[in-house]
């Protein structure tokens, strides 16, 4: 009976927008197959009533050991591994013989299918031209060859309608082709695209006319030879870092390919087999494929709109005149353009280096330039063949004041779709496709970050990029005016959603309503999105004027590493290496427990969602967030137990402790979780009770054994990822961490004792710093509202 209330609050978990288009999709798409009629979790129904034995005898008949394949990635012998394999499972038998797989009941479709579908809280206008045919397991050379003939055409298109949104020329917003396995059992090919929801005619006619077009006109040899060296670089590049990679990213690819009835192939073998084929496949072959793949007569249409005023949701019969006009519609050539080659005509002249250190404990050089450009550099080669650089520049939304809010957001734009002075975004793209390098904008509370990571012989490439955005970056109006359709659809969206809600609320609670820590309004993106040159003027005072930290972790030489930051940063103009502006901007006003809100959100997904938080160490208060770490691992335990395995009342729960290295009085050992609305009380009264109670009595030896060889565990893993090094790294002074408390961490958190963990939670687990925000429907559905499909 416990597990059967967690089964039913995981599928509460899932309950929203995606779920009910997909409960009104899935029986158009798949008539007369299990999937239209439910997914594996089940259906309510028949969760409340099966009994003990209905589980017990689905486990005994479909968990049978001639199904099940036990896949193993670690640093051991084989020999051991299968040893231990053997020992655990050789003994498991089942007396009946292993169930015959069923069939899916999924049929091709053999006309023209027009669907559409609505729902109240979906924000965007979705549309898609499905087509499915039977799984074509790839066994052979010959099947290698088909498969490369059909990604490369789809590869093509889809450059192309990134091309078009980039450039302003689309209605759509996104749009993408896709050729792979649906429900792990048919292979799907389709194009879709997302648009406004009253642009949705002109989103189907542009979508319809770039499928056409391929289809009817094919491809271009420029086209071809991108897609063949893009194609290639990506298959060498993972090759080249296969060795090193996650245990996850092998078992990953190990699942999918024995679920789609192949045999695992590695990297190198991948890039074996498709360097020959590759010059070899014809231009008429990829575009041939396309045409055949993607032609318009057996294909399901599908149209999602809101269901909300001032939205036209069409029939049945007039979305397929509009999807036949479309087709109709006579459509030219796609025409290729001469694109740069170089971004830079000559590399700089490097700066020069003003202090050097090495902190031998850790092995991390730092380096100062005369232009006052900081720098940190690590060598790790866990990560063979790869290297991540990071350049955080101190500033930004914390920066701005009341009339200013989505300033940075929308300046930042020129670096996650970068263009320059000289260079367009597209320019830009077209440059960077075949390098095994890549730079992306990044942003936080307070700082604006550009990470390029790749293989090393790369690196130049991306630190040229770099170079130039930080001197010339400009914004698109196409894509501030993206940004501005999206921005508007996403806080539509937030509107009706729980989770988004519960964490704005308490944002600002805990800094005392800080409107930096609001979401935009709708007025303020459109003000932000109206004022271009304001935000190009403010990233040009950030690329140029802000302090720059830069980290260089990975399998790369200190000497070379050096070089080119010397050449591509050193000689950037100078810049102060400290902003003393930016301190008192940290503060904010905090609050003053106990609060207990209750926020009321119109939707109608039946989930509530609280949080309960108590302020807790900041980052620089490195002791009190090492404790206050071990407490929220014993804590993840104890309310898990109580709230899900003792009671039911939820899927699962996260606690944590979050220091905050921005606005330090915003740190907060944090529980959430999603439940019932008519239980919700219930199950944070329990949390509350369960936090309280561990407050009151500290851990038990037995706790924090546990917890030490699970933190020795993690902890030694994640010292040897250089993702983390990347992290410590890129805003080390700026957030005033020391490497003196790095060396040895490991050792000093596990040696932290359960009297110091009681007095730290003790300290945080009170009154006057306890908040708690409950997010639920504005009125408790008794059943979720469902809509018909038009």
């Amino acid at each position: 009976e416990k597990e059967r209330g967690v089964i039913l609050e995981e599928q509460r978990a899932r309950k929203g927008v995606q779920q009910r288009l997909t409960d009104k999709l899935f029986p158009e798409l798949l008539p007369g197959s299990r999937a239209a009629r439910r997914l594996p979790i089940g259906l309510e129904e028949s969760i409340t009533r099966f009994q003990r034995d209905d589980f017990r005898a689905y486990y005994t008949t479909w968990y049978h050991p001639k199904r099940v394949t036990v896949l193993a990635v670690g640093d051991a012998p084989a020999e051991r591994v299968i040893a231990s394999i053997t020992k655990h499972f050789a003994a498991w038998q089942r007396p009946q013989a292993a169930p015959e797989h069923r069939p899916d009941g999924i049929q091709l479709y053999d006309t023209m299918r027009v669907i559409v579908v609505a729902d109240p809280e979906l924000t965007t206008a979705n549309l898609e031209m499905l087509g499915l045919r039977r799984r074509m397991p790839v066994r052979t050379v010959e099947d290698v060859r088909r498969q490369l003939v059909e990604r490369l055409g789809t590869w093509i298109l889809n450059r192309r309608m990134e091309q078009r949104i980039r450039e302003g020329t689309a209605p759509y917003q996104s749009a993408r082709t896709r050729q792979g396995m649906f429900l792990g059992m048919i292979e799907q090919l389709s194009a879709s695209a997302e648009a406004a929801p009253t642009a949705w005619s002109e989103a189907l006619s542009s979508l319809l006319m770039d499928v056409q077009q391929a289809r009817l006109h094919g491809f271009t040899e420029p086209e071809l030879a991108i897609a063949r060296r893009a194609t290639l670089a990506a298959a060498e590049q993972a090759a080249q870092t296969e060795a090193t990679q996650d245990a996850q990213a092998f078992i990953g690819a190990m699942n999918r390919a024995i679920s789609a009835g192949e045999l695992p192939r590695s990297a190198a073998q991948q890039v074996e087999l498709i360097r020959p084929l590759l010059p070899e496949i014809t231009l008429a072959e990829v575009s041939t494929a396309f045409a055949a793949n993607f032609a318009p007569e057996h294909q399901a249409y599908v149209l999602s709109l809101p269901e909300t005023a001032g939205i036209d949701v069409p029939q049945r019969a007039t979305f397929q005149a509009a999807i036949t006009a479309a087709l109709a519609q006579p459509v030219a050539p796609w025409q290729s353009k001469e694109r740069p080659t170089t971004l830079l005509d000559k590399r700089p002249t490097p700066g020069t280096m003003s202090e050097q250190s090495h902190f031998a404990p850790l092995e991390i050089t730092q380096v100062t330039f005369n232009n006052n450009v900081r720098l940190h550099y690590r060598f790790m080669d866990f990560k063979k063949d790869h290297v991540t650089i990071t350049l955080t520049f101190a500033g930004g939304a914390i920066q701005e004041q009341a009339e200013q809010y989505g300033l940075t957001e929308v300046a930042t734009l020129a670096l996650s779709t970068p263009a320059t002075a000289r260079f367009s975004s597209t320019d830009i793209r077209d440059l960077m496709t075949g390098k095994k390098v890549t730079a992306e904008g990044r942003l936080t509370e307070d700082t604006v970050g550009l990470s390029i990571a790749g293989v090393p012989e790369a690196l130049e490439d991306g630190l040229q990029l770099a170079h130039v955005l930080l001197q010339e970056a400009r914004l698109e109006p196409a894509s501030v005016h993206l940004w501005k359709e999206r921005k508007l659809q996403e806080l539509a969206s937030i509107r009706t959603r729980i989770d988004a809600r519960v964490r704005e609320a308490a944002a600002l609670t805990i800094s005392g309503n800080d409107l930096r820590r609001a979401l935009l309004t709708p007025a303020q993106v459109q003000a932000r999105a109206a004022a271009l040159p304001e935000a190009q003027a403010w990233l040009d005072t950030l690329l140029r004027t802000a302090p720059l930290e830069v980290a260089i972790v990975g399998d790369i030489p200190q000497q070379r590493a050096l070089e080119l930051a010397a050449t591509y940063l050193g000689s950037l103009p100078s810049r102060p290496r400290h902003d003393p502006r930016l301190e008192p901007l940290r503060r904010v006003a905090g609050f003053t427990g106990p609060v207990e809100r209750t926020l009321e959100v119109e939707t109608i997904t039946p989930r509530a969602h609280p949080i309960l938080l108590w302020r807790s160490a900041p980052w620089r208060d490195v002791q009190g967030r090492r404790l206050s770490f071990v407490a929220s691992r014993i804590l993840e335990r104890r309310v898990r137990q109580a709230i899900r395995e003792e009671r039911g009342l939820t899927y699962s729960t996260a606690t944590y402790a979050q220091p905050s290295k921005v606005y330090p009085e915003t740190s907060a050992l944090y529980v959430e979780f999603t439940a019932d609305p008519e239980k919700v009380v219930e199950a944070v009264a329990l949390a509350k009770t369960v936090v309280e109670r561990f407050a009151a009595e500290g851990p038990t030896d037995e706790e924090m054994e546990t917890v030490r060889k699970q933190l020795q565990n993690n902890l030694e893993t994640m010292y040897k990822e250089p993702r983390f090094w990347v992290d410590v790294l890129s805003d080390l002074e700026y957030h005033g961490t020391r490497l003196e408390d790095l060396d040895g961490a490991i050792a000093k958190i596990v040696a932290l004792s359960k009297e110091e963990v009681a007095a730290e939670i003790r300290k945080t687990v009170m009154s006057e710093r306890f908040a708690v925000i409950i997010a639920r429907p504005a009125k408790t559905p008794t059943g979720e509202e469902r809509r018909s499909t038009n």
